[in-house]
C-alpha cells in the first residue's frame, strides 16, 4: 500500500471516509464533512486530491478523494480502504438486502397463501401471526412458498384415516418430516389452533383426525349398548360386565366401528371423572367422555353413534372453554343437555348455600345458540362450574331420562 496514504496523519480522514460510506452507501460520492487534521494531514489530502486545504475548509468532494486514491494505489476505492485498515461494512448494503429479501418473503407468503390455503378468516390470521412471531424470519422467499405449500397438502390430509408420520411419509417421504421439532410441524399446529381454537399440540392435531398414531389417546367409554358380534363390541360387554370402563383407539373404532340401537342415549362428557363415577356405581345408561377438545377417537366415536340414530347428549363445564366446547359438540350432532342458564344459577345458587367460592372466569362467554340467556348469565357472574360438582345431578337425570 502507497506509504503516502497509509501515514498516520491521514488515518483520521480513513475512517471518516469509511464511517461516511457505512452510512450512505459503499458508491456514495457526495461531499464528506472534514475530520480534524493535523497540518500534515491537511496537506496530504491537499496532494491527493490536488487542491489546497485550508484550515478553515469544512468539507471535500468524495469523488475527488476516490480518483486520489485510485490513481496512486491502482485499487479500487473500497478495496483500497480495507488496506488501509479502514474496510467499509457496507452496512447500509446489508440492511437494504435485509429488507429486501423481507419483501420478497412477505410477499411469497402472501401469495402462498392464497394459492394453497384459500382465504378463509382463519388463514390470514394464522398469516399474519406467523409472519409477527419471525416463523419465517431465516427463510428464502422460496422457502416461504414451499412451506405453506406442504402445509396445505398437511392439512388437506386430515381425515384420510392416516396417522401423522403416516402423512408425513406419504407426503414428503420422511415418516420424521411432521416431528415436533419441525418447523413444519410448528406451521401446522398454530394453522389448527387457529382455524379449530387453542388446545395443545396433540390435541389439536387428533381434533383434525390426524392423529401421532391409532391406537394412543384412545376415547373412555362407559356401558355403551352396542349391538353385534365380534372383537370390539364383545370387549365392550365384557368390560361392562366386569363394572370397568372401556378405552377405543381409533385403530379399534375403524376396524369395527360401533352399532347401537336407534334412539339409545348416551351423555358425552368433558372430563373422565363422569365416566369413573358412573362405573362405580354401576350406571345402567351409556356415557363417553372427551377429555376436553375432542381428539379423534371421541370424534370418531360420537360420529359412529350419531350415524346408526342415537340419542347423543352432551355436558361440560360452565365456563368461557367449556360452554365454546359445547357449541362445537353441538355442531357434531351432540344436545346440549343441563346446560341451560337455569342449570347454571341452579349451580350457582347450590354452591353459595353450601359456603363454596366459585373460581371466576375473565374470559366473556362464547356465544350459546342452544340457550343465548346462558351467555348473558355467564357474563354477569363469571363464576365457574367446574362439571365435577354438578356431576351427580347429570348422572342421575341421564340415567332417568332413558
Amino acid at each position: 500500500m502507497n506509504t503516502f496514504l497509509a501515514d498516520p496523519a491521514l488515518q483520521p480522514m480513513w475512517r471518516s471516509v469509511a464511517a461516511a460510506l457505512d452510512r450512505n452507501g459503499l458508491g456514495w460520492r457526495g461531499r464528506l464533512t472534514l475530520p480534524d487534521l493535523t497540518p500534515e494531514g491537511r496537506r496530504r489530502l491537499g496532494i491527493l486530491v490536488e487542491s489546497r486545504i485550508s484550515p478553515t475548509r469544512r468539507t471535500v468532494a468524495l469523488d475527488a478523494v476516490a480518483a486520489g486514491v485510485e490513481r496512486l494505489t491502482g485499487a479500487t476505492f473500497v478495496d483500497a480502504l480495507a488496506t488501509l485498515g479502514h474496510a467499509p461494512t457496507g452496512r447500509r448494503e446489508s440492511a437494504l438486502a435485509r429488507w429486501d429479501a423481507r419483501q420478497q418473503r412477505r410477499a411469497a407468503l402472501d401469495a402462498a397463501t392464497v394459492v394453497h390455503l384459500g382465504d378463509a378468516a382463519w388463514v390470514s390470521a394464522w398469516r399474519d401471526a406467523a409472519w409477527t412471531d419471525g416463523l419465517f424470519a431465516s427463510s428464502t422467499a422460496q422457502e416461504v412458498t414451499t412451506a405453506v405449500l406442504r402445509l396445505g397438502q398437511v392439512l388437506a390430509s386430515a381425515g384420510s384415516g392416516r396417522s401423522r408420520t403416516e402423512v408425513a411419509a406419504q407426503l414428503f417421504g420422511d415418516a420424521h418430516a411432521l416431528d415436533t421439532s419441525t418447523r413444519l410441524a410448528t406451521l401446522v399446529t398454530r394453522s389448527l389452533a387457529t382455524r379449530d381454537g387453542p388446545g395443545d399440540e396433540r390435541s389439536v392435531w387428533e381434533r383434525a383426525g390426524l392423529p401421532l398414531d391409532l391406537v394412543s389417546a384412545p376415547v373412555l367409554t362407559w356401558a355403551l349398548p352396542v349391538l353385534g358380534a365380534g372383537g370390539v363390541a364383545d370387549a365392550v360387554r365384557t368390560m361392562t360386565a366386569a363394572e370397568l370402563p372401556m378405552q377405543l383407539s381409533v385403530l379399534a373404532l375403524r376396524a369395527s366401528p360401533l352399532t347401537v340401537a336407534p334412539g339409545t342415549p348416551v351423555l358425552v362428557v368433558e372430563n373422565p371423572r363422569l365416566v369413573e363415577v358412573a362405573a362405580q356405581r354401576r350406571l345402567a345408561a351409556a356415557v363417553l367422555c372427551t377429555n376436553g377438545n375432542p381428539t379423534t377417537a371421541p370424534s370418531l366415536t360420537i360420529a359412529q353413534l350419531r350415524s346408526c340414530g342415537a340419542q347423543l347428549r352432551y355436558h361440560g363445564d360452565f365456563d368461557a372453554p367449556g360452554l365454546a366446547m359445547t357449541g362445537r359438540a353441538r355442531d357434531a350432532g351432540c344436545q346440549p343437555f343441563r346446560m341451560s342458564a337455569a342449570d347454571y344459577l341452579d349451580a350457582l345458587a347450590n354452591a353459595s348455600a353450601a359456603g363454596v367460592e366459585l373460581p371466576r372466569d375473565s374470559a366473556a362467554a362464547p356465544t350459546t345458540p342452544w340457550d343465548p340467556a346462558l351467555a348473558i348469565a355467564f357474563d354477569e357472574h363469571r363464576a365457574v362450574v367446574h362439571e365435577e360438582r354438578v356431576m351427580d345431578d347429570v348422572l342421575s337425570a341421564h340415567l332417568a331420562d332413558r
